[in-house]
């Protein structure tokens, strides 16, 4: 294995660890999309784009988590494109996208819609965003609701104000990511966050490959001066000093005008002061007018354990709004 993903895939039963890509996963990374980058606040923005059936097909948007990228959805959206047309955001300073000299979850929004302005579709789109992405979806549905047609929000969770936690409050500067001697170094590096085992160990690979980039000494190509040259990871470290999340969500997620669901893993991970049960509870109790389900066996990445359920659970609920009329307006 190139990755131990930090010691977790240790945690899985050998045969229960898929080490080989099958057949539907090869194929899928076989249908490439397009890239596109669009100028933003003084640098470069980036997404993936696969044509759906046609260019009247209802359209998906898919947003990624923090540290992460578009190469998430490499083998998700060609299981949507039967159907939809598929865009695969980078959030700024993450991916293929450009660092900018400062980020807030505001910025992270505006970026979100330039992306899907560039586009170009011929109705709303839906915006399907996981974990962090799920903070920016619903910044990007308050903001922006009008531009878009309904919002999925998937293992991101909406706390009450006495259990919430600013996430970034204790890093103070930023610090250089590390940089290793090989690709295989990085590579072997990699690890989900929040930790977690993955069965899906090709997929798990997959990803950790997608999110290096290699440096020379002089000028990084991103920010500043690099001493070494190697293989680093792709996210700018300067995105959290001082990035608020927010105590204002449970009223943002209360007053979103726009069809809302809010998709989680089965298995996903508790809090230090409460658990995900309980805070799920407390969503529900802000919109009981929404849907909130979990995806059977999956934990916090929910793509990587089940991207079949993922992709299934994405196919239902665009239905269920295509049929309320979300996709006429």
């Amino acid at each position: 294995m190139k990755t131990d993903n930090g010691g977790q895939q240790g945690l899985i039963p050998a045969h229960e660890l898929i080490l080989q890509a099958p057949t539907w996963f090869e194929k899928a990374i076989e249908n490439k999309p397009t890239d596109h980058f669009v100028a933003f606040r003084g640098s470069e923005i980036h997404y993936s784009a696969w044509q759906g059936p046609s260019a009247e097909a209802a359209n998906i948007v898919l947003l990624h988590g923090d540290g992460a990228h578009a190469h998430w959805f490499d083998f998700i959206a060609p299981l949507l494109t039967p159907y939809y047309n598929v865009i695969a955001l980078d959030m700024p300073g993450m991916g293929e996208s450009g660092w900018l000299q400062s980020y807030s979850r505001e910025i992270m929004a505006e970026a979100m819609i330039t992306m899907i302005r560039d586009a170009g579709f011929t109705s709303k789109p839906a915006f399907i965003a996981h974990s962090f992405g799920g903070l920016v979806g619903l910044l990007t549905a308050h903001h922006y609701g009008d531009e878009l047609a309904a919002l999925m929000i998937c293992d991101f969770h909406v706390k009450s104000p006495e259990t919430h936690h600013e996430w970034y409050a204790d890093i103070k500067q930023a610090r250089p990511t590390r940089v290793y001697a090989s690709r295989d170094e990085a590579e072997a590096r990699f690890r989900l966050a929040p930790e977690q085992p993955c069965e899906n160990h090709f997929i798990v690979e997959y990803i950790g490959a997608h999110s290096i980039r290699q440096i020379e000494i002089g000028e990084n190509g991103r920010r500043g001066h690099s001493d070494e040259a190697g293989w680093t990871w792709k996210f700018d470290p300067a995105i959290y000093p001082g990035f608020v999340v927010g105590t204002d969500l449970p009223e943002i997620y209360r007053t979103i005008d726009i069809p809302l669901t809010a998709m989680f893993g089965a298995d996903s991970h508790n809090f230090d002061a409460v658990t995900r049960t309980d805070v799920i509870a407390h969503m529900r109790s802000l919109r009981p007018d929404v849907p909130h389900f979990d995806v059977a066996g999956a934990r916090h990445h929910i793509m990587l354990d089940r991207p079949h359920g993922f992709v299934a659970s994405v196919i239902t609920q665009m239905e269920n709004w295509r049929a309320g009329g979300a996709f006429d307006k």
